[in-house]
């Protein structure tokens, strides 16, 4: 019952978020981004696949449901914080993110700071347990990106050193997490409700404290995750599997080295330089990754790839999915894109369109609008030559586009 009373007040606190101004700086610097995302997709597609309102909506349910999760682990595991450790983080992580999107991630903004108050003395933290909300809080980002980390992918063409223009997928997904945690109160406060808990809790306290003589407090803090991939050589949804596996073992890893370092002061070290680097080792590897596996969105010998389908259009119920090459239109071979947009043209009332999917099946897919005819698929095509080919590293940073933008001027 005691541990029912703790997790009851923990989760009654995460509303109060919504009187948090930081959450609302949070929101509205995912919306930003997201705009950003939209723009790249109007300039590519002609169209952008979802609003950045829409996209806000998603993470934010995502966020709440991964603050719940990150809430119930840290209160089972006892992290506890002082006030003075989270002061710094979240507005070095909000100035790293304009440096880099992908450095809005409490991995490189815990880690620089630790490291400082271990060097420095200053600011003084407690270092193990920034550590384990940073690897706890991966260890949610890991649980997000393999449930909502593949939703609305943006399509790209991407310039390969061997198969030319290739297609591929940017995935970007960023969520708000408000989560309690329990704060430590130096003195003992009046009126406090006393709940037993087990003797080795909290288990991320720091040394020299008396345990007698403080006060634990919940509280509500705001963080923000943020994920950022490519998929050339496999699906979004194969990515994301891959890519949150890596990140759970990372998490689990950086949450060993924090409790470890709770009795061996060295590794307070070792796990502030791990969660910086390796965090970056993970990103860097993925992207090498990608580079040396072979493209699953190439031109092929004969017809044309479909990279992406749109939302309500034709290709959509017709059941054309993505990684499908089409072979043939109304029995016409189709060797390049232009085919298929001249017998488009011509506004068919019905046709036909054999595909082979990505296991080399061949399908024979219909559809017909006799009252208005057929001038478009909505289906993204991967282009033998394209000038649309983009960087995954472009607009990376908030600081250099803003200049950029003020040069112009």
């Amino acid at each position: 019952m005691e541990w029912l009373k703790l997790l009851i007040l923990t989760f009654q606190s995460i509303f109060t978020i919504l009187f948090n101004p930081f959450f609302w700086l949070i929101i509205f610097l995912i919306y930003t981004q997201y705009k950003k995302v939209s723009r790249m997709e109007i300039s590519l597609l002609g169209e952008e696949k979802a609003t950045a309102k829409e996209r806000v909506f998603s993470s934010f349910g995502v966020g709440i449901l991964g603050g719940v999760l990150g809430t119930l682990l840290m209160t089972v595991l006892g992290i506890t914080v002082q006030l003075e450790d989270f002061r710094y983080i979240l507005p070095l992580a909000i100035i790293l993110m304009m440096i880099n999107i992908r450095y809005l991630c409490f991995s490189y903004a815990g880690g620089i700071i630790s490291l400082f108050s271990l060097i420095f003395g200053f600011p003084k933290v407690n270092v193990s347990s920034i550590i384990a909300i940073v690897a706890v809080l991966h260890l949610i980002e890991s649980i997000l990106i393999r449930i909502d980390g593949y939703r609305h992918p943006t399509p790209i063409f991407i310039r390969h050193d061997i198969y030319g223009i290739v297609g591929g997928f940017t995935l970007q997904r960023f969520w708000p997490i408000p989560f309690a945690v329990i704060l430590i109160i130096l003195t003992k406060l009046q009126g406090a409700t006393n709940i037993n808990l087990p003797d080795w809790w909290p288990l991320f306290i720091p040394k020299g404290l008396d345990v007698n003589n403080i006060t634990l407090q919940l509280t509500v803090i705001v963080a923000a995750l943020g994920y950022g991939d490519i998929a050339i050589s496999s699906s979004p949804k194969e990515k994301v599997k891959k890519s949150s596996f890596r990140l759970a073992l990372y998490s689990i890893l950086l949450l060993i080295l924090a409790v470890i370092s709770c009795h061996i002061y060295i590794f307070k070290y070792i796990a502030s330089l791990f969660a910086p680097i390796a965090h970056e080792g993970l990103i860097i590897y993925s992207q090498r990754e990608e580079k040396k596996r072979r493209p699953i969105y190439k031109n092929p010998p004969k017809g044309i790839t479909v990279l992406d389908v749109k939302r309500g259009s034709v290709a959509e119920k017709m059941g054309i999915k993505s990684g499908d090459i089409i072979w043939k239109v109304n029995n016409y071979v189709i060797d390049e894109k232009e085919d298929l947009l001249y017998i488009l043209r011509q506004f068919p009332s019905f046709i036909w369109i054999e595909v082979i999917d990505e296991k080399g099946r061949s399908n024979i897919l219909e559809y017909a609008d006799y009252l208005n005819g057929i001038g478009s698929l909505g289906a993204i095509i991967v282009p033998r030559f394209s000038d649309a080919v983009v960087s995954p590293q472009n607009n990376m940073s908030i600081i250099k586009n803003l200049f950029k933008k003020f040069i112009k001027k």
